[in-house]
């Protein structure tokens, strides 16, 4: 069993805990949190290491050691209150928010469904897992990655859609500073989705996405689909608008289409 240490944050948060459990390396912190390891509500783990890091759609998520930040939340959700599909969302904004306090906002933006992206170029990614316990009872785990201080050659020959804060802005960051700042603003986004609920969630998203009206495709790993960005539905659905045709998805990759 590898070892690890509690961290007291510097700020104070109110739905997630004040202590980070670090260690150097696990295989994934969203699986610590998934298997029978007790944890009580609100907890975070942090790894310097992942050596089975997990992405979206069973994808891998591979970064040096030290370089970028890997983390996971463990909450007890209940789904009448708090409708899982919210959290990618609220996820993806509060690690907007967050960088915004670190790098210029107007070069930040979030893409369908849980991307983060800073001039273009995806820096934080999100997977979202559950585990039903009841019938209105969840636990869930929030997987966060973000990048911080890889060079430009760690993305340049696999990952040409992908940045570092350090490979774009040229500007090394401490990792501890980034992951207090992530904490805090998701902690406030916790906070706003239980006295406002989840469509106030979906119009901070909303506000933070520049690519509604713009020309999409949207590959559900059976077929690509062109059109143009309409919007998402209250449960968070990405809408597809081809001619007359409107579509609806909820999981699927999406690429915006630069115009000639």
């Amino acid at each position: 069993m590898n070892s690890f240490r509690l961290i007291d944050l510097p700020v104070k948060p109110e739905i997630l805990r004040p202590q980070i459990i670090h260690f150097e390396e696990l295989d994934s912190t969203n699986a610590y949190l998934l298997s029978r390891h007790p944890h009580p509500s609100g907890s975070i783990v942090w790894a310097d290491f992942q050596s089975a890091g997990r992405g979206r759609l069973g994808r891998s998520w591979v970064s040096p050691r030290d370089e970028a930040l890997l983390f996971s939340i463990f909450l007890k959700n209940n789904n009448q209150i708090a409708p899982l599909f919210i959290y990618p969302f609220l996820t993806a904004v509060g690690v907007l928010e967050a960088l915004q306090n670190l790098v210029a906002p107007a070069w930040l933006a979030v893409k369908w469904p849980n991307d983060v992206l800073l001039k273009n170029l995806k820096v934080g990614g999100i997977l979202v897992q559950s585990k039903t316990r009841a019938s209105n009872n969840t636990n869930i785990v929030i997987g966060i990655g973000v990048n911080v201080n890889q060079n430009a050659a760690f993305f340049n020959a696999n990952l040409p859609f992908a940045g570092s804060l350090f490979s774009i802005i040229g500007k090394k960051f401490e990792r501890f500073a980034v992951l207090t700042e992530i904490v805090s603003a998701l902690d406030r986004n916790l906070q706003d989705l239980q006295v406002n609920g989840p469509q106030a969630i979906l119009q901070k998203w909303r506000d933070h996405c520049p690519f509604f009206g713009q020309a999409i495709r949207v590959d559900d790993g059976r077929q690509v689909y062109s059109g143009k960005f309409q919007d998402i539905t209250a449960d968070g659905g990405l809408i597809l608008q081809t001619g007359q045709t409107r579509q609806i998805f909820h999981a699927a990759d999406v690429t915006v289409v630069k115009e000639r």
